[in-house]
């Protein structure tokens, strides 16, 4: 009697596609048909434009199927994916600047109903009509309502970040809506190697959308959006939003690890360093832009000045606990922030004030503040002479002037 050697099939081999030019909007329009997205509601305001007429095209060619809304304004944008959301539809819009801010009842109540709407900002300065230049203040306005804000780097993190968006905004431990934040122009307008990857990988990491609570008669009686007298549920409407922010961390690293198994391309969750580990002086910021603080700390360190840098990929949940660790033997912080808070202590930009509320704890730590404002763009030099005035200040204990907060591109002195 004979006995068989049955040998097993090799597994499956889908080969992942060379990386190949496309700007940050239409990476991100890939990321969303790999998404399968069902409804997108559709508004022209540049850089969304660049976005909502790729996918407009991909619909088009037949290479996804999605409801596709154009709306008559960007609050009425947010409006449509809000209801779609809430019946169960997996959902996507965007916009920026002033338009974005035009948006704001419809944004602020997102939250509060756990509805996990994906959406751009792609950040543009908040002038009137609208600056094609970049700041962050117009996606920061709302980093205080119950939104996830990620920040992407360069066009292949936009593509990433959207698919894991997904992952992570419909988890049943978050469900809250999760913006994408992409710097405008310098990477939604400019092309740059962009791998996708294939869909078959990414159909096995985002699996379809199921709604625990759809607004949906076959599902039962469900109420969204109810009216909140004084007294009823809205403390514990606002706790339950509280606790998904502080879950939305450990799903944030679990769909990371995951998203690198499928795709094999590795991000740190949070935070990622360059040149830390034996830094004196470290430039934090986030966007686009990192690429010029890298090229700051290289220079710096051939003329034997130790600079690193730390970029955020997340400000909500914003990274204290790893920022604390990464910044724990430096003596001295810059930050490059295009972010304003006028008014406030120091009168210095969203991220200072943020990172340094989060390093009160740690102990004093020279810490200084550079703003980028107006769309105005800056160069490595402006990072090279943040630097030097970083390191004078560590070393002497003085600034120019006394200062704390700099101003570094306006055309005549900073008073």
């Amino acid at each position: 009697m004979s006995s068989r050697i049955v040998v097993p099939a090799p597994p499956k081999v889908v080969p992942v596609p060379k990386a190949r030019p496309m700007t940050g909007a239409r990476a991100i329009a890939e990321a969303v048909k790999l998404a399968d997205v069902d409804v997108i509601a559709a508004y022209p305001i540049r850089p969304y434009t660049g976005i909502m007429n790729a996918i407009a095209e991909m619909l088009a060619n037949g290479e996804f199927k999605a409801e596709f809304l154009v709306a008559d304004s960007e609050h009425s944008q947010f409006e449509i994916v809000k209801h779609a959301s809430a019946v169960g539809a997996r959902v996507f819009v965007g916009s920026s600047g002033v338009g974005l801010i035009y948006a704001t009842e419809a944004i602020i109540v997102i939250p509060m109903n756990r509805l996990p709407v994906i959406a751009i900002a792609g950040c543009r300065a908040l002038d009137d009509p609208g600056n094609f230049g970049m700041e962050w203040n117009d996606a920061l306005l709302y980093r205080d309502t119950g939104w996830l804000i990620s920040w992407a780097k360069d066009a292949q993190e936009a593509l990433d970040m959207t698919i894991v968006a997904y992952r992570v905004a419909e988890d049943h431990r978050v469900l809250l809506p999760h913006f994408i934040a992409v710097d405008g122009a310098t990477i939604t307008h400019i092309a740059a190697p962009v791998e996708v990857p294939p869909k078959e990988r990414v159909t096995e990491f985002l699996p379809p959308y199921k709604p625990p609570y759809p607004l949906d008669p076959a599902f039962g009686p469900v109420t969204k959006a109810q009216h909140i007298a004084p007294g009823l549920i809205g403390p514990e409407q606002r706790k339950g939003v509280d606790i998904a922010m502080k879950n939305a961390r450990e799903v944030i690293i679990e769909a990371w690890k995951d998203y690198e198994r499928y795709v094999e391309r590795h991000y740190e969750p949070f935070v990622e360093t360059y040149y830390m580990d034996d830094a004196e002086l470290a430039l934090v910021t986030m966007g686009a832009y990192t690429i010029n603080a890298i090229k700051t700390a290289e220079i710096a360190r051939k003329e034997g000045i130790k600079a690193g840098v730390v970029r955020l990929r997340y400000f909500r949940p914003f990274p204290y606990w790893d920022l604390r660790k990464v910044l724990a033997d430096v003596k001295g912080i810059g930050v490059l922030d295009f972010s304003y808070s006028l008014g406030s202590t120091e009168n210095g930009g969203v991220l200072y004030g943020e990172l340094k509320s989060a390093l009160y704890e740690t102990g004093p730590k020279p810490m200084l503040d550079y703003l980028f404002l107006g769309g105005r763009e800056p160069k490595v030099e402006h990072f090279i002479k943040a630097l030097k005035i970083l390191e004078d200040y560590v070393r002497t204990g003085k600034t120019p002037n006394n200062k704390r907060v700099f101003w570094l591109t306006l055309r005549g002195e900073d008073i």
